[in-house]
């Protein structure tokens, strides 16, 4: 199949050799159009003869009574950050060698996160396909003196703004801070289609701000001939700086993520460098953006997630002593990439991230609970043995996906297999007594919930009163 690019030349997407000419990825400009709420962000891969044009929209919900002139000033430096993380997600297609951030200046902290965010947040990608050079990336930036005053979100007093995905996290960030006395609103982009979005935020009694990601109909183009490498981006970069942006337009606090402690262990190392799939998510990343935020934007707190201090189980076990949303949630990535607008279903149960979430919560809730939530038991399926097998860290690496870490799996799994409900499972009996020992400093760490400085004071208070053991018992699934 053959079209012509926006200089008239012919362009075949099959042929593999059809971009040899490219050299540079390039951000050319971007604009926003206060009266509609929507930003346009220009991209281009561009060679010595060639050169393909990419427009990334992106619709934001107004406010009502219209936005103050600071609080565009300060969506506007935002909007700029979110430009540099949308970004990798057309980088990708070709991948060039170098890349070119002249169109927006910078503050030095915002091009050393700029710098991470193309060198870590595509490490993952580089090692999918063995492109070795990304890892050292040349990011070419433009400087701009840092902000002078310095605005902390985290004690303005104002309310915050939620992510929102469905999922479990999420869902325990928001019932915290609502016991806490704050009353967030939330915020989602609707790139895809979510069906039981709507019941789950008349559950969860919350005024959603919806952002409407619309991308380039040439790049979806090239996703259906297949002409593109495929692989993952640090789509946390840009959730993060969408609800720092939905804020400043609103006039409402932080921008609050659920992304977990256990976020920071890599996958793999790969050329003598760690390949983390939720490096995006990880404390590194949020740190880096943060910085970002205060010398671009002029904010401080613009950003961070609440649940920092605390591993996967823990916070399964807090999702646990919720009620109401067994039937609602959503934690499976396969079903979350789905395109199908009339989906009922919430589990595709046969990815990393469903065996992940089924263990994770088989360690902190009833065995009948849990298989009524999956309408499948994982653990008593032979065929997910192999799957687990990799998330104990017994074969290979873990698995790239949204998972605890190996530590933690095997802390939940050991736990089990003292379980009379679960230890006659197909699985626990093929790999139970294959696990490593488990210490009692690993066991204690995965339970705990640490302080971190990233959180706020008022929103560590929140954490503090909020408590599970209310609702449910400590670790026990009986």
């Amino acid at each position: 199949m053959a079209r012509a690019d926006e200089k008239g030349n012919s362009v075949d997407w099959l042929d593999e050799s059809r971009f040899a000419d490219i050299h540079t990825f390039v951000y050319s400009g971007m604009r926003f159009e206060p009266e509609t709420g929507v930003a346009e962000f220009d991209f281009a891969h561009e060679g010595n003869d060639q050169r393909l044009h990419f427009i990334e929209n992106v619709e934001f919900p107004l406010p009502d009574s219209g936005v103050s002139a600071a609080g565009l000033a300060t969506f506007h430096r935002v909007l700029e950050l979110l430009y540099i993380a949308v970004g990798t997600f057309y980088y990708k297609v070709m991948a060039p060698p170098q890349v070119s951030i002249t169109a927006v200046p910078l503050a030095p902290a915002a091009a050393d996160w700029a710098w991470q965010l193309y060198r870590d947040g595509l490490a993952e990608y580089a090692h999918r396909h063995a492109l070795e050079y990304v890892l050292d990336l040349p990011v070419h930036t433009r400087y701009r003196v840092p902000a002078g005053v310095v605005h902390d979100l985290g004690a303005s007093g104002r309310a915050p703004l939620v992510g929102f995905s469905g999922g479990k996290d999420s869902i325990v960030a928001l019932e915290v801070l609502k016991s806490g006395g704050f009353a967030p609103a939330t915020f989602t982009t609707d790139r895809r289609i979510k069906p039981q979005l709507e019941l789950l935020m008349r559950k969860a009694q919350a005024r959603l701000l919806r952002v409407r990601p619309r991308s380039d109909p040439q790049l979806k183009e090239l996703m259906r001939h297949t002409a593109l490498l495929r692989g993952h981006t640090p789509l946390t970069a840009m959730t993060s700086l969408v609800g720092t942006a939905v804020a400043a337009l609103h006039g409402l606090g932080p921008a609050v993520l659920a992304n977990e402690r256990s976020a920071d262990e890599p996958n793999l190392v790969w050329r003598g460098r760690d390949v983390n799939h939720q490096w995006a998510k990880s404390a590194a990343a949020e740190q880096a953006l943060d910085r970002a935020l205060r010398e671009h934007a002029g904010i401080a707190s613009g950003c961070f997630s609440l649940l920092r201090g605390m591993g996967e189980l823990e916070i399964s076990r807090w999702f646990a002593a919720l009620e109401g949303y067994d039937e609602l949630f959503s934690s499976c990535n396969v079903v979350v990439r789905s395109t199908d607008p009339h989906r009922t279903q919430r589990w595709c149960r046969d990815c990393a991230k469903c065996r992940w979430v089924f263990l994770a919560l088989a360690s902190v809730m009833p065995r009948s609970r849990l298989v009524r939530i999956f309408e499948r038991d994982l653990l008593d399926d032979r065929a997910q043995v192999e799957g687990y097998r990799a998330l104990l860290g017994l074969d290979g690496h873990k698995p790239l996906d949204c998972v605890g870490e190996i530590v933690e799996a095997r802390v939940a799994l050991r736990q089990l297999a003292e379980d009379p409900q679960w230890r006659d499972t197909a699985v626990l009996c093929e790999l139970a007594s294959q696990i490593p020992p488990v210490g009692p400093d690993q066991t204690e760490r995965a339970w705990r919930v640490d302080r971190v400085g990233s959180v706020p004071a008022a929103y560590q208070a929140a954490l503090d009163r909020w408590s599970p053991s209310t609702a449910g018992s400590a670790h026990g699934g009986s």
